[in-house]
């Protein structure tokens, strides 16, 4: 009997400490702890809809002001052309500065092309304004035989245009009036070189060596001068003096007639022939040619 009791008394511990303490549910027993599960799904199921509730409004902050800038500019190219002030706000700040020089280059750079074709355009029709006002001027003068005047307007038209032949020939010419031949016969020099057959320029150096008594050389300008244009009276009418002083009066009278012939109402022409007829003892001939220079003067 004590035997059993004992084993019984063994029994009863040994399961009274397997049994689980008052206050927790058995594990496998249905509907046990019903209440403490329910009350930590609760909290866990706030905590995981706190966190989705969180995400959900990051998702939903607004972007950067840098972001927004970026992409109404994005959107803005796609629609519509951006100007130069946005192009430079998207770049960096080193790239907008190079950016800005290069640009500022180019735009001096064309101003400064802008500039220098207008100066030179200005430049031009002053130049030729002031080329035509001096020509014109310094001509007007040499017709009128006003030298002083003259001559220093066609220097400097002669100085902006060195090949217009006619206001070298003008100004050689107001050199001779003005007693500075060899200035005359440089200009003349000159002309003769670009054009040799200028029959004007012939005559007038040989007026010039007639002048300073080279009778010679004035006898042979003179005869081309001729030659080059045989219509000018008074070519043959210079070209008879320089005979009649070198004493081939023969030649003289037969140039002052041409020249008559060319002019009959040349009076120096008619003179000279008095004078050359005279000095050859004609003296009757030498007489109707003064009296016919003084009807004509």
């Amino acid at each position: 009997m004590s035997r059993k009791v004992a084993r019984q008394d063994e029994s009863t511990e040994a399961r009274e400490d397997e049994a689980p303490s008052p206050g927790a549910p058995w594990e496998n027993e249905p509907g046990a702890g019903t209440d403490a599960d329910e009350s930590a799904l609760l909290a866990e199921g706030v905590r995981g809809e706190t966190r989705a509730h969180r995400k959900e409004m990051a998702g939903n902050e607004a972007p950067p002001p840098e972001e927004l800038r970026d992409n109404t500019q994005v959107a803005e190219s796609e629609d519509h052309p951006l100007n130069m002030t946005q192009v430079v706000r998207r770049l960096s700040v080193a790239t907008s500065a190079k950016f800005a020089i290069r640009a500022a280059c180019y735009l001096a750079g064309k101003a400064a092309d802008n500039l220098v074709s207008l100066y030179t355009r200005a430049f031009r029709l002053d130049r030729d304004y002031i080329l035509d006002f001096n020509k014109s001027a310094g001509l007007a003068h040499a017709r009128n035989r006003r030298w002083s005047k003259a001559i220093p307007l066609l220097e400097q038209s002669l100085a902006m245009a060195p090949g217009d032949l006619d206001v070298r020939m003008r100004l050689a010419e107001g050199y001779s009036a003005e007693n500075q031949p060899e200035k005359a016969r440089q200009q003349l020099d000159q002309i003769l070189e670009i054009d040799p057959d200028c029959a004007a320029a012939v005559r007038a150096l040989g007026v010039i060596h007639a002048r300073r008594q080279d009778y010679d050389r004035a006898i042979e300008c003179l005869e081309r001068a001729v030659t080059l244009d045989s219509d000018h009276g008074p070519t043959y009418y210079r070209l008879g003096m320089a005979y009649d002083n070198r004493k081939r009066y023969d030649k003289a009278v037969e140039a002052f007639k041409r020249a008559i012939r060319l002019d009959p109402r040349f009076a120096k022409a008619y003179q000279a022939l008095g004078f050359t007829y005279e000095s050859m003892g004609d003296r009757e001939s030498a007489v109707t040619c003064f009296k016919k220079a003084l009807e004509l003067e």
